[in-house]
């Protein structure tokens, strides 16, 4: 079986979160359900946005997200719904990234675009795993409480290592976390033999607690 790249493990973690976070979005409602079209990917009928905005915010995170990971500069990615009204933080979904087999170092200077040609041909373990993802994600609206679509917003937070360069159109935020903690559940994991994924989403109990 042939080895997977760091740029091929890259495409494939940054390929899982894109489709994690439409995913969520359409199954907590946050956006209305005739925004979203389906696909087929990993053998599943998944949702992707067709909101020109929606789009165009998670595409210039992507973007960045596979340059950083690329030089392994990553160790959090998190989805964040929150109170328009209060800036309360409502559900927090973190996916934790490990490296777990070291590559040969990346050229410093790189670009999104040139890193998605890399692409890889995922096997059935990983495949299997990241479906496995999906379902739960499907399913989680069966334990977690009732969202006001119109009263949620979202965020994207990046985890890095302090050295990186940062756009200027990024900026730094604090880890919005749920007041008082709140509930966690802990989804299922995926590796690529170069990255291992693990995930976890955080929720504000109804009575905000």
């Amino acid at each position: 079986m042939d080895t997977i790249s760091l740029a091929g493990s890259t495409s494939v973690v940054v390929d899982f979160f894109e489709y994690c976070v439409n995913s969520i979005l359409f199954q907590r409602e946050v956006y209305p359900k005739e925004d979203f079209r389906v696909t087929k990917k990993y053998g599943l009928s998944l949702l992707v946005t067709t909101n020109d905005e929606l789009k165009a915010y998670i595409d210039q995170v992507v973007d960045q997200v596979r340059i950083w990971l690329n030089t392994s500069k990553i160790s959090k990615l998190i989805l964040v719904i929150k109170s328009r009204e209060t800036g309360d933080v409502l559900e927090r979904w973190q996916f934790d990234i490990e490296i777990e087999r070291q590559q040969e170092q990346p050229s410093p200077i790189v670009d999104s675009a040139s890193l998605q040609q890399d692409s890889y041909e995922l096997d059935e373990k990983t495949k299997t795993q990241i479906r496995a993802i999906m379902r739960q994600i499907a399913a989680s609206v069966t334990f977690l409480p009732e969202l006001d679509p119109d009263d949620c917003t979202i965020n994207i937070l990046v985890h890095t290592d302090q050295d990186v360069n940062v756009p200027t159109t990024w900026g730094d935020s604090d880890p919005k976390l749920i007041k008082g903690g709140g509930e966690h559940v802990r989804l299922k994991s995926f590796s690529t033999s170069v990255h291992k994924v693990s995930a976890l989403v955080a929720y504000r109990m109804e009575n905000g607690e």
